[in-house]
């Protein structure tokens, strides 16, 4: 380490690895490291490896100018290069991983989730409702994919429902990805928290993703071993859950290791290469390889083995709707964000032509 202020090992157990350590040859001496905890509107809290302090920062007029977009600013896990006052961003170094979704709303843009990730904890509830799909599931290892995160599915509440019930979905995660790694849990009896917590060593940084209500905040909670987190009770009726964390947070672990924890997803829109479903959809891109062209879009085309897969009843047809979803999904996030970019382009020039 060559970061020059306090102890190296706060540092790496704040997450600072080598990759941080090359990028940060390029920074001025005097600007000190810390890592974003928490954002606001227009400020953010990071944590300093010197004793891990925690403080309140704003962007320096410079790094805005910098900011080609949203995406540009500092978003929870990220490392920061503060002014050697320690109170302003002057610099974001490059992100490692990212969870990334498209952005709602008419413009295709990316939204950041958390930087600098190893390991996302993809928790489904196991006490009925929507709280666990096959769709969902696809969904979010498309997206840790493209983010080169470690997925990790938590079946949590276990002790709600039924040993048939939980052998039942575990399969059905099987079926998705059969050398995923999943973990039964329950935070009534502590069951499988252990488990969890061993998957989350010193220096390294894990992700909570889930729909309201099927208890991140709760895990959290107890992995912390505090009531860190506002949590609220499942609707009865409609089995949906209410946002207890609205912003995300990344906290220390006692013992070490980091996690964040973020508001429950209402939708997934995907952002990201076409390479990242594979990851979800590794099987039916093992068959599109035997097709007999190279750019067959599997939907009627001659010598499609994916298609023959299909007929055979080898694959589902369900499965083979999903990724055609999510592959036109991901191409049309990319030609409106083209498109976007050329508009906006356009208009950037028109205002310097008018000088």
């Amino acid at each position: 380490m060559s970061i020059g202020i306090g102890d190296s090992h706060d540092a790496q157990a704040l997450g600072w690895t080598d990759h941080e350590e090359a990028c940060w040859n390029t920074v001025s001496d005097n600007c000190i490291p810390a890592r974003i905890t928490s954002r606001y509107v227009s400020s953010w809290r990071v944590m300093v490896p010197d004793g891990f302090r925690e403080t309140a920062v704003k962007a320096a007029g410079a790094f805005h100018y910098l900011c080609a977009g949203p995406d540009d600013y500092p978003v929870v896990g990220d490392w920061v290069a503060l002014s050697p006052d320690g109170g302003m961003i002057q610099r974001r170094i490059p992100r490692r991983t990212t969870i990334t979704r498209q952005e709602s709303g008419r413009a295709a843009r990316a939204q950041i989730l958390a930087a600098n990730v190893d390991t996302v904890f993809l928790v489904f509830g196991l006490d009925g409702g929507r709280n666990f799909s096959i769709g969902l599931l696809e969904r979010f290892l498309t997206v840790v994919a493209a983010g080169g995160v470690e997925p990790v599915v938590v079946l949590n509440k276990a002790d709600c429902t039924s040993t048939e019930h939980i052998e039942s979905v575990k399969s059905q995660v099987r079926s998705v990805r059969a050398d995923i790694v999943i973990r039964i849990t329950s935070v009534p009896d502590g069951r499988g928290l252990e488990e969890l917590r061993n998957l989350i060593p010193v220096g390294t940084t894990t992700c909570c993703l889930g729909r309201s209500g099927v208890g991140k905040s709760s895990i959290t909670n107890s992995l912390l071993r505090k009531q860190h987190i506002r949590t609220a009770e499942v609707s009865r009726i409609r089995h949906r859950g209410r946002h207890t964390t609205t912003n995300s947070q990344l906290l220390m672990l006692p013992g070490g290791g980091l996690l964040i924890d973020t508001p429950g997803l209402r939708e997934l829109q995907l952002w990201g290469e076409e390479d990242s479903l594979h990851e979800s959809f590794s099987d039916i891109l093992e068959l599109a390889a035997e097709c007999r062209f190279r750019d067959c879009r599997h939907q009627g085309e001659p010598g499609c083995a994916v298609q023959q897969a299909l007929a055979e009843g080898i694959l589902p047809h369900q499965r083979l709707e999903h990724y055609l979803e999510q592959r036109d999904e991901l191409a049309e996030a990319e030609l409106r964000h083209r498109m976007s970019a050329a508009a906006y382009e356009k208009q950037r020039w028109k205002k310097i032509s008018r000088r």
